[in-house]
C-alpha cells in the first residue's frame, strides 16, 4: 500500500521533525529579541562605562586582571613553592651564575624573559624566591590581558565586550592548571602579546613604539615562536611599513631562534603516536578541558581502543575552530595558525602522544587552541542562521562559564615538600655549605620532584 511505502513514511517523519524544529526555532528567535529588552538600561550603561575605563586606562585594567589572576592562585601564594623548571632551570642558574644565565639555552631555544624574572627573584632572600616568581608570572598574564583589552586592538576586535571576554579568558581558562603562576610557561602568554603587538595599531607616543620593539625582542627570544612570528610580520608588511623597526626585530629573533633549534634539535614523532591518541588529545584538551574544566577532563576514563565519543568530540572541536575562523579578523586567524603551530610542534617534539592526551600534562600546547575554540563558540552563536542552533552554542558557552567558576581556585600545593622549614635550615647554614630542596614537577603527584642544590653565599 502507498501509505506503508518506506519512502512515504520517512518523508512524513522528516516533515514532522522539520515542523517541530521550525517551531522551536521561532521560539528561540523571539527569545533573542525579548531577553535584551529585559536588561535594565542602567546596567547596560554601567557595563559600557566600566569597559571604556578599562580599555583607556592600561594601569587600571592591569590591576584588575592581576587581582583576578591572584585569586585563582591564592593557595599557591599562601604556600609558595618552586614549580617544575622554575627552580631547577631558572632560579638556580640565576642564583649561581647571575647575568651569564641569560644566554643559557634550554629545550632547543632561549628563555630570556623567564631568566630576567629569575634574576630579579634571585636578588631577594631565598625564602622570597618562589613567591616572587609566582607574582612575576601572574604579572605577565595580567599584562597580556590588559593589552588585549586596550584600544590598540579595537580594529582587530571592534567590540569592547569581545575584547574583555578574550582578555578574561586568558585569566579564567578552566584548563590552564600547568600554565598558571610559573615563569617557565610564561612564554605561552608572551607569544599572544607578541602577536597582538604585530596586529595592533601603533601607539601614539614614540615611547610606545620603542616599547613594542623591546617587547618583541625579549619575547622573540623566549620560546620557539619567533619563526612563525616573522611569517606573521611579513603578512602584515603593508600595515607595518611605518613600524619597520619591529619587523627588523622580528626577523632577527627568528633567525637566532631557528639557528638554535637546528643546533639543538629535539624533533621526532614518539613511537606511541596513533590516530586514536590524536583524537583523544583533541577531545580532552580542547573540548572537555575548555568546556568542562581541568578536573572533569582529568578524571575522564579513556579506553585503549578507538572511542567514537572522543572521535566525535574531536571532530566537533575542529569544526568549531574552523567555523569561528571562517570570517574572523586577521588577528584571530593568526591566533588560529599559531595554535596549529603549537599543536604540530607538540606532536613532533618526541613527546608521548599518550601523555599529551592526559589533562594536566600538556595543556600549554593547546592553550591557544582553547582560546580559538572559545571564540569559535561565540562567533557561531551569532552567525549561524538557525536561532535554535545558535542557542545550542550559547549553551556550551554557559557550561564553559560554569566550569570557570568551578575551577577558579586551583588546588593547594603539596605541603609534604615543606619549603619553609628547608629555608629555615638554609638560613642557619654557614657560607660555603649547600642545602637540598625538593621542588614539585607535577602539582597533581607528590611523588614527582626535582632536588635543587643551593649553596649558601658569603
Amino acid at each position: 500500500m502507498k501509505s506503508q511505502d518506506p519512502k512515504n513514511i520517512l518523508r512524513s517523519w522528516e516533515d514532522s521533525v522539520d515542523t517541530v524544529f521550525h517551531r522551536f526555532d521561532r521560539a528561540a528567535s523571539r527569545l533573542e529579541i525579548e531577553l535584551p529588552r529585559r536588561i535594565p538600561r542602567p546596567v547596560l550603561v554601567g557595563i559600557n562605562r566600566a569597559l571604556k575605563l578599562l580599555e583607556s586606562r592600561f594601569a587600571i585594567a592591569y590591576l584588575v586582571f592581576f587581582l583576578l589572576a591572584s585569586t585563582r592562585a591564592i593557595h599557591w601564594l599562601n604556600d609558595p613553592q618552586f614549580y617544575i623548571e622554575d627552580g631547577k632551570e631558572f632560579y638556580l642558574p640565576a642564583y649561581t651564575q647571575g647575568l651569564q644565565s641569560i644566554a643559557r639555552e634550554y629545550a632547543s631555544y632561549y628563555h630570556v624573559v623567564p631568566r630576567i624574572l629569575s634574576l630579579i627573584a634571585a636578588k631577594l632572600p631565598l625564602e622570597y624566591g618562589p613567591l616572587t616568581l609566582e607574582l612575576l608570572a601572574l604579572a605577565v598574564q595580567a599584562s597580556v590581558s590588559a593589552f588585549l583589552l586596550s584600544r590598540r586592538m579595537a580594529k582587530q576586535l571592534p567590540s569592547k565586550l569581545v575584547r574583555f571576554a578574550l582578555a578574561f579568558f586568558i585569566i579564567a581558562d578552566p584548563n590552564s592548571n600547568e600554565l598558571f603562576a610559573n615563569v617557565t610557561h610564561s612564554q605561552w602568554y608572551l607569544v599572544i602579546l607578541s602577536l597582538a603587538i604585530l596586529f595592533s595599531e601603533a601607539g601614539r607616543r614614540s615611547i610606545s613604539q620603542l616599547g613594542d620593539g623591546v617587547l618583541l625582542f625579549l619575547t622573540g627570544l623566549t620560546g620557539p615562536f619567533a619563526p612563525i612570528m616573522a611569517i606573521f610580520g611579513f603578512s602584515r608588511l603593508k600595515h607595518l611599513r611605518s613600524r619597520w623597526p619591529i619587523l627588523v626585530v622580528t626577523i632577527l629573533t627568528a633567525l637566532v631562534t631557528a639557528v638554535t633549534m637546528i643546533q639543538h634539535p629535539r624533533n621526532g614523532i614518539n613511537e606511541d603516536a596513533s590516530a586514536t591518541r590524536l583524537f583523544r588529545l583533541l577531545a580532552n584538551q580542547i573540548l572537555y578541558g575548555t568546556n568542562r574544566g581541568f578536573h572533569y577532563a582529568y578524571h575522564t576514563v579513556s579506553p585503549p581502543t578507538l572511542n567514537f565519543r572522543e572521535f566525535g568530540c574531536a571532530i566537533f572541536a575542529v569544526a568549531v575552530i574552523i567555523g569561528g575562523l571562517w570570517r574572523a579578523t586577521s588577528f584571530v586567524k593568526a591566533l588560529g595558525w599559531l595554535g596549529l603551530y603549537c599543536l604540530i610542534a607538540s606532536l613532533v617534539s618526541q613527546a608521548s602522544w599518550n601523555l599529551l592526551g592526559c589533562p594536566g600534562v600538556g595543556e600549554r600546547y593547546f592553550f591557544i587552541l582553547d582560546i580559538v575554540y572559545a571564540y569559535g563558540l561565540y562567533a557561531l552563536s551569532r552567525r549561524v542562521r538557525s536561532a535554535l542552533i545558535r542557542w545550542c552554542f550559547r549553551g556550551l558557552l554557559a557550561i564553559m562559564a560554569i566550569a570557570m567558576v568551578q575551577e577558579w581556585v586551583y588546588d593547594p600545593p603539596f605541603r609534604r615538600f615543606e619549603y619553609a622549614p628547608q629555608i629555615a635550615r638554609f638560613n642557619q647554614l654557614p657560607p660555603g655549605y649547600s642545602i637540598y630542596i625538593r621542588t614539585p614537577i607535577d602539582r597533581k603527584s607528590p611523588h614527582d620532584f626535582w632536588i635543587l642544590e643551593i649553596p649558601k653565599k658569603d
